[in-house]
């Protein structure tokens, strides 16, 4: 989905609040054309999905049982993609109410009463999948009929080459973020046991409340930053930038204490058997905090026409976590993977930081 959505999501933050191609007097075609490339597009990997889903199940993941899931699962690629595009058309508009309904409260809202009404007499794992499918299907539906009420009459026309000259590295930087955070977990899987992929899971996703706090700014700040690069305010734009690494720093550096002074505590709530995972929960928990006091470096980059740069440290980023991996799983197992993600965490930040100062003139954080 992060592929063939060819990085439509976070262009269009950046179009919208571009004056040049979008504005309450002249509005441009781009969103049509982005809306029906991202069609095509989920279409295609909806078919594709449905038809190797055996080939995937049996020769990936020798579980012939997973295939029932993939076939489901590709009946809703096509209002999920959908739904990620128009869901950062509200975003880029800075209409945040609309964005936070649909992303925070609606999908779970109707996972749980579809997941309720499908499981009244047996469940059944599979429900599960349909629950999230068709709740995100009538989200989808919901943003789709506000899409509708739009005007689109006398547009001026968008160059769908330009388009994609900027979604493309965007998409490919989104990709490699997204395998980051799973290098480490697909690596483990290959090389220790199930046990420890498992413990290693469960820190992960414990560490990674960590970012909440730089999720909630990076919905807001996208926008701004790339409003104020726009109008080459450049002053104004280090103004926000360090004031929201700063709030996130004050936000996250308490939370991720928390983490680490009771990790013991934490993990065992789950079971003795995680207690196993401190030093991993420690280690991941200290990357989200690198990521917190750098700042939203990925945001700022491909806001300010700086997105082929970003993609370029997110591929080296990933084969310095590949090398890692390869080296300390193998010597120090969870551990050596948790290291590993520390280590490319790091990397990827100050790398950003230093591209950020030599192109904008400032730092993230001061």
């Amino acid at each position: 989905m992060i592929i063939f959505t060819f990085g439509f999501p976070s262009v269009l933050i950046k179009l919208l609040n571009d004056k040049n191609h979008f504005d309450e007097k002249l509005k441009s075609d781009f969103l049509i054309k982005i809306i029906r490339v991202t069609f095509i597009s989920s279409l295609f990997v909806s078919i594709s999905l449905y038809f190797i889903s055996d080939i995937i199940s049996i020769n990936v993941f020798n579980d012939n049982l997973l295939s029932q899931y993939f076939k489901l699962l590709s009946l809703f690629i096509v209002p999920l993609m959908l739904h990620e595009v128009l869901l950062n058309y509200f975003r880029g508009l800075n209409d945040f109410k609309k964005y936070n309904i649909f992303l925070f409260v609606l999908p779970p809202l109707f996972f749980i009463i579809i997941f309720y009404l499908l499981n009244l007499n047996q469940y059944h794992e599979i429900t599960t999948i349909k629950s999230y499918g068709f709740g995100i299907s009538l989200v989808f539906v919901i943003e789709f009929i506000l899409y509708k009420q739009l005007k689109f009459s006398n547009l001026k026309k968008c160059d769908a080459k330009k388009i994609f000259k900027l979604s493309f590295p965007m998409m490919i930087s989104g990709a490699i973020l997204f395998l980051l955070n799973w290098t480490d977990v697909f690596m483990l899987g290959a090389m220790v046991t199930s046990k420890e992929v498992g413990i290693y899971n469960l820190a992960f996703k414990i560490a990674s409340v960590g970012l909440l706090i730089i999720i909630v700014i990076n919905v807001v700040i996208g926008s701004k930053i790339s409003e104020l690069y726009n109008k080459n305010d450049l002053a104004a734009l280090k103004n926000t930038i360090n004031k929201s690494t700063q709030l996130i720093t004050v936000l996250t550096v308490p939370l991720i204490f928390l983490i680490i002074y009771f990790s013991e505590e934490i993990l065992g709530f789950f079971g003795d058997d995680f207690i196993e995972g401190k030093i991993t929960l420690i280690l991941l928990s200290l990357g989200v905090l690198i990521n917190a006091i750098s700042g939203n470096v990925d945001q700022v980059l491909n806001m300010t026409n700086n997105q082929s740069v970003m993609k370029n440290i997110t591929i080296f980023t990933l084969f310095v976590n590949v090398i890692l991996n390869l080296i300390l799983i193998p010597i120090y197992g969870m551990n050596g993977a948790a290291f590993a993600s520390l280590i490319s965490n790091i990397f990827l930040n100050l790398v950003s930081i230093y591209f950020i100062k030599k192109k904008l003139g400032f730092y993230t954080f001061i």
